[in-house]
Order: structure tokens, then C-alpha cells, then sequence
């Protein structure tokens, strides 16, 4: 199944030529974790993860044609 996979922040520099969004190709019964892994991604590393506009965790199944948003928490004031 493809999956789409839009990181924010410095997360895009995981992405080849630093593009917005990149479609991957997985198993089916793949999970978010499946792509952290693909990716390098820790999963013990702060993420809010996304998939179709809610929120989800690296358990969470995914599903063809699914968008899933990675972000890194921002701190400031």
C-alpha cells in the first residue's frame, strides 16, 4: 500500500532533495511505527504524528492513501 508522509520542521531534511511530502510503499497491516522505522525516525524521539488529520501512535494502523503529518514539538515564549 502506498502511504503519503508530510514531515514539518527539521524532519524534512530526512526526505530526499528536501521535498514537502514523500510516498512510500509498505506492506499491508503496516503501522506509523513501520514508517519511523523506514525513515530513522526514533520512536522514542518527541513527535506528534498525525494520519488523516487525527492523531495517532506508532501502534496505529495504517491504511492506502493514508497522509500521515510528522512534527516535532516547538518550545519558545
Amino acid at each position: 500500500m502506498r502511504v503519503r508522509v508530510v514531515p514539518y520542521a527539521e524532519l524534512r531534511r530526512l526526505l530526499p532533495g528536501n521535498d514537502e511530502a514523500l510516498w512510500l510503499e509498505l506492506p499491508d497491516g503496516a503501522s506509523v511505527g513501520d514508517v519511523l522505522r523506514t525513515l530513522d525516525i526514533p520512536t522514542e524521539e518527541r513527535l506528534i504524528i498525525g494520519l488523516d488529520g487525527a492523531y495517532a501512535t506508532p501502534e496505529t494502523l495504517l491504511h492506502p492513501n493514508a497522509e500521515l503529518t510528522l512534527v516535532t514539538p516547538m518550545m519558545g515564549g
